[in-house]
């Protein structure tokens, strides 16, 4: 592996921008960020052109989980929407727009898991796991946290370009 002049120079060329990358800290200079920028731009826009197994194995992984949405993943999702509220709760200097989607999320999520909790479905069993119910109430937690996610990030790029 370490005979590869490509791999060598690769962990030559990771080192290097490592220490301009630390040295930047102090240099606080906008080119240097903004290159590093574009090479990480380059550098994901070639991983999704030329890595075809990766961009297929991502898009039916996304779309298995909006359609047949995992329960410990909607646990998952539960868990990190309490964090976020939890972190909107004691965050002064959040705006308000944030704090309102923030607050929806969590209430929306948390009157979707109330309903599955009443439902009295054995998480144990695939056969209930998976019925018309338990999957309807399954796929509207998971979509209205996609959802929020793609608000919050529109709400982020927006006020990037506000400055």
């Amino acid at each position: 592996m370490f005979k590869d002049p490509f791999v060598i120079s690769s962990i030559i060329l990771a080192l290097s921008f490592i220490l301009i990358l630390i040295w930047n800290l102090k240099l606080k200079n906008k080119w240097i960020k903004i290159t590093f920028l574009v090479l990480a731009i380059v550098y994901l826009v070639t991983i999704f052109i030329l890595d075809n197994n990766f961009v297929n194995s991502l898009l039916t992984s996304l779309i298995t989980y909006i359609w047949y949405p995992n329960y410990l993943l909607f646990i998952v999702t539960i868990i990190i929407s309490i964090i976020i509220f939890i972190i909107t709760l004691f965050k002064k200097k959040l705006k308000s727009k944030y704090k309102i989607i923030n607050y929806i999320l969590f209430c929306f999520l948390f009157t979707i898991y109330i309903i599955y909790l009443r439902q009295d479905i054995d998480t144990s069993l695939y056969s209930e796991l998976y019925s018309s119910k338990s999957l309807i109430l399954l796929r509207i937690g998971t979509i209205s946290f996609l959802v929020w996610l793609i608000i919050a990030i529109i709400f982020k790029v927006g006020d990037k370009y506000e400055k």
